[in-house]
């Protein structure tokens, strides 16, 4: 297993900070030039993993403690700490991006006119196409794979990997299959089987860096082949920041990991606001002065959520526990 979770920690860490710079990416209306084009597109290629990667992360750890024969006390008590883990600030976090539609539609109505619309007022949008708060499809995807816990791991349990390649297999060629079921279920297998992820990617590392390169090229060409970069980039991501971790002897302390959960659930209306502003205010014509409105954008949304985040610890920490669910 990971020793202690210290590189699932520091994977959180780079995983959130991918996701926020994945979200500033510029809208086509921008004008983009070729270059920026080339530049864009390539980022979203590196960020692309990024929440497959959590969903693997969220499996492993729902089931690190598992039994061999877990009952339904077993999932009852896991789906109980779910509650107000990720339902409780899905909850609050979507409240509040409601409450910043509301706000911009009736005082500023051009930040919301090529993103939103009027889409966030209507129900099926809220209850099912959204949520509100577009950015936390990963966080209701995960409060459904919670609820079918108990058949992902009859799944891993009784068809051992077997199991697992058939939901890739579905995922990969069909993609209408929910993305929870392959990755969570990936996260699930590596936990009930005790299977030390760590130690395998840094053994095969090499050759799953040689075959994101090989399917990076492929796919920027041909966008549908971007799954391969996102199967190839699984492992690679778990070498690396194996590697980090080791050499530099990181240990981060539990409080980063609500950092992450804050700058994930509040950084996508913050992260638009930012982009759209930017955009109108300095009207940029080249490459350059839309790379440095990308990067000003990533980097000002987690500097901006950082300095609430740590405010709100010190002026209402049992609120803001509520907020990022206890971590």
């Amino acid at each position: 297993m990971f020793q202690r979770f210290k590189t699932v920690d520091l994977l959180k860490v780079l995983l959130t900070v991918g996701i926020v710079f994945r979200h500033s990416e510029m809208p086509a209306a921008a004008g983009i030039s070729e270059a920026f084009d080339g530049i864009s597109r390539a980022m979203m290629l590196l960020t692309e993993l990024c929440v497959p990667l959590f969903f693997v992360l969220s499996g492993f750890l729902f089931f690190r403690n598992a039994p061999d024969m877990p009952g339904a006390g077993f999932f009852l008590g896991k789906m109980k700490k779910r509650v107000f883990s990720l339902l409780i600030p899905y909850v609050i976090a979507n409240c509040v991006a409601f409450a910043c539609y509301w706000a911009a539609y009736r005082w500023a109505p051009s930040m919301m006119s090529g993103f939103f619309g009027d889409d966030w007022r209507k129900p099926m949008f809220i209850f099912w196409t959204g949520p509100v708060n577009m950015s936390l499809w990963f966080i209701r995807d995960l409060i459904i794979a919670v609820l079918f816990a108990p058949l992902t791991w009859a799944i891993v349990r009784f068809t051992r990997i077997w199991g697992v390649v058939a939901l890739g297999l579905v995922w990969y060629f069909v993609g209408m299959q929910p993305w929870y079921n392959f990755f969570f279920a990936l996260g699930a297998w590596a936990a009930v089987w005790k299977i030390d992820a760590g130690e395998i990617c840094r053994k095969t590392g090499p050759w799953w860096l040689l075959l994101y390169l090989c399917s990076s090229a492929a796919a920027f060409k041909n966008p549908e082949l971007t799954n391969l970069t996102v199967i190839s980039g699984l492992p690679l991501c778990i070498y690396a920041a194996g590697v980090i971790q080791r050499r530099f002897n990181l240990e981060l302390p539990p409080s980063w990991q609500a950092w992450c959960f804050f700058i994930y659930l509040y950084h996508y209306v913050l992260v638009i606001v930012l982009k759209k502003g930017l955009l109108a205010w300095l009207q940029p014509t080249g490459g350059w002065a839309l790379a440095g409105i990308y990067m000003a954008s990533a980097l000002i949304t987690i500097g901006v959520l950082s300095l609430i985040y740590v405010l709100l610890r010190k002026l209402a920490p049992r609120v803001t526990g509520v907020i990022v669910g206890g971590k």
